[in-house]
């Protein structure tokens, strides 16, 4: 990887990473303000939503950061290298949608991605 892609790569993780650290404060507060109260479920879906970007903003971000490192020892391949990195994912579709697993749909509104 280019040293140019390697500073994007990180500047790229670190933006996420800052993104999920402020979605993350948004749903302490929204947690905050709604506690106590009976939530519908088209708002319970809503929370979740905000959880699971918090989630893929910090497995994405974390995608970035593997790509930009250097590589292994023995390690020369481009593709090696990106399969290791989107293996690492641990939401359950993530990896499989950015490894270009054909077969693996996004989760739809309301349903959890699970780890």
């Amino acid at each position: 990887m280019t040293p140019v892609l390697t500073r994007l790569m990180l500047a790229l993780g670190a933006e996420m990473a800052e993104w999920a650290t402020t979605s993350e404060r948004l749903e302490t507060v929204i947690g905050d303000v709604l506690e106590g109260r009976s939530l519908t479920p088209r708002e319970i879906e809503a929370v979740q939503a905000l959880d699971g970007l918090s989630q893929h903003l910090r497995q994405l971000s974390q995608l970035c950061g593997d790509l930009s490192n250097p590589p292994l020892s023995g390690e020369t391949e481009t593709d090696s290298r990106i399969r290791s990195a989107v293996q690492r994912l641990n939401l359950s579709g993530l990896g499989q949608r950015l490894g270009g697993d054909p077969r693996h749909q996004p989760a739809v509104s309301g349903e959890a991605e699970l780890w």
